[in-house]
């Protein structure tokens, strides 16, 4: 009787765990390993995502360097507008394009007209011939050049642009009524 009598003391001031509080331990190590995961994969993306547009962009600014170098000692009209191609090995995934574009300013001659009503229409009329020479020669002078480096993510076309402008400082003034 006494064997019986400390069974059931010890059964009752025995502590462990109720299968229900395993249970539940175990739901939340679960869902915190999982938001664990999420979290790691989300950073594998980003450091990956951040690593190709760190190739993209060296890509695109060596093709940008390169094509100043082709133009280096020639005039805008001796350079080709546009051209194309694949990066060498090991970055024949990537295409690029390089677009050179003459930029077109507006007549600015126009503006003053209406803004000052002037009587003395000499002054006037060589303001404008200034204005209309001055634009001329910014059109023909300056060039905008885009570099566009293309890659296949997925099933998508990226693309990563770079653009600049190039001045011919030694283009000529003409002077013209044009």
């Amino acid at each position: 009787m006494t064997d019986m009598l400390m069974q059931k003391k010890f059964l009752k001031n025995s502590e462990g765990f109720t299968l229900l509080e395993v249970v539940i331990a175990m739901a939340i190590m679960v869902i915190a390993f999982s938001a664990i995961l999420a979290v790691e994969g989300g950073s594998i993306n980003a450091t990956t995502r951040a690593k190709q547009m760190n190739i993209v962009a060296m890509l695109a600014k060596n093709k940008m360097v390169e094509t100043e170098f082709n133009f280096e000692g020639k005039t805008f009209e001796e350079i080709k507008k546009e051209e194309a191609g694949t990066f060498e090995n090991p970055y024949e995934d990537y295409q690029w394009k390089s677009v050179i574009k003459e930029l077109t300013f507006p007549n600015l001659a126009s503006l003053g007209k209406n803004s000052s009503q002037n009587s003395d229409g000499g002054q006037t009329q060589g303001a404008e011939m200034v204005t209309r020479i001055l634009t001329n020669f910014l059109s023909k002078a300056i060039r905008q050049v885009i570099v566009t480096v293309s890659w296949k993510r997925g099933n998508a076309t990226q693309d990563f642009s770079l653009s600049t402008y190039w001045v011919d400082l030694n283009h000529e003034i003409k002077i013209s009524e044009q």
